[in-house]
């Protein structure tokens, strides 16, 4: 019996330890392809800098700068990498609400992605989020409404870093937050909006006069004949009838997010990086600004 029970115990002890041996096997393998993943990710970022910049360079008259998105997909060492590059002047910059004169075009945004909401809390949101990102501190009403929180906090009172801030503005619920985030991005300073790459709710950010309807048929037009110049999209013939702002509108991108997906088996790294082109004469510089891992 002694000899049956030190048999079993030894089985018993062979086994969790085998178990134990084939998780750290796991957890280890599981801890160096994700090292390997991040390698690889950071070295997409070379190759999104090297396109940004020799788009710039080998420009030529009458053709698009950057062929918004860019994509590449490659394989190393049994990783999958793609690469994904997107213009983010394609997207409405929450810090161009410093000047209060942009909360106008920021409102009719929310109402055309928010059709429900009325123009009244449109504007409460358009105020909030010019309070939050404007370098004054003094007590008002989002204030003391943001110090009555049951977790309260306070207002930023800087330019925001992330478009995910706006979830702690006031008025902005979940469901605004949702349908604004594929509209909206934060960049270091106040931009234009790409009008070649700017997808429809984002074009009622440029005029006062732009409607949905308008602004689809700018996109469907676009499809149709790429817009390669200022002059071109300005004797556009829905553009004059809708008084577009020249000042509000670009034709070339500084800001741009470049999301790489590094994956094997069933195991993924997302890297986020958004980067700067810069143009001055002949000298051209592409910056990392940020790098977020999973999301951002």
């Amino acid at each position: 019996m002694i000899a049956l029970f030190i048999v079993a115990l030894i089985a018993t002890m062979s086994y969790v330890m085998m178990s134990r041996l084939e998780r750290d096997t796991r957890r280890t393998t599981l801890l160096v392809r994700n090292t390997q993943a991040e390698t690889y990710a950071l070295g997409s970022i070379a190759w999104a800098m090297e396109q940004l910049r020799g788009n710039w360079e080998k420009q030529k008259p009458n053709q698009l700068i950057d062929q918004m998105p860019i994509k590449t997909a490659k394989e190393m060492n049994g990783y999958q990498i793609n690469i994904t590059i997107n213009d983010m002047q394609a997207r409405y910059n929450l810090n161009n609400l410093t000047s209060p004169d942009a909360q106008k075009d920021f409102v009719r945004l929310l109402k055309g992605v928010v059709p429900k909401i009325s123009e009244q809390e449109a504007n409460k949101i358009a105020r909030a989020i010019t309070d939050w990102i404007s370098a004054s501190s003094s007590q008002n009403e989002f204030s003391q409404y943001y110090a009555e929180l049951p977790e309260p906090y306070r207002p930023a009172h800087r330019l925001m870093v992330s478009a995910s801030e706006l979830r702690l503005v006031k008025g902005v619920t979940p469901d605004i937050y949702n349908a604004l985030k594929p509209y909206i991005i934060a960049l270091p300073e106040p931009t234009q909006v790409n009008a070649i790459t700017a997808v429809a709710p984002v074009l009622l950010t440029v005029s006062p006069n732009m409607t949905l309807e308008a602004a689809n048929a700018i996109v469907t037009l676009r499809s149709q004949t790429p817009i390669t110049s200022s002059q071109q999209f300005m004797n556009l013939d829905v553009v004059k009838n809708h008084q577009i702002q020249a000042d509000k509108v670009t034709f070339s991108s500084k800001y741009f997010l470049a999301e790489t997906d590094v994956s094997i088996e069933k195991q993924h790294t997302l890297l986020y990086t958004l980067l700067e082109r810069n143009a001055q004469g002949k000298q051209i510089t592409v910056n990392i600004l940020w790098q977020s891992k999973g999301t951002w």
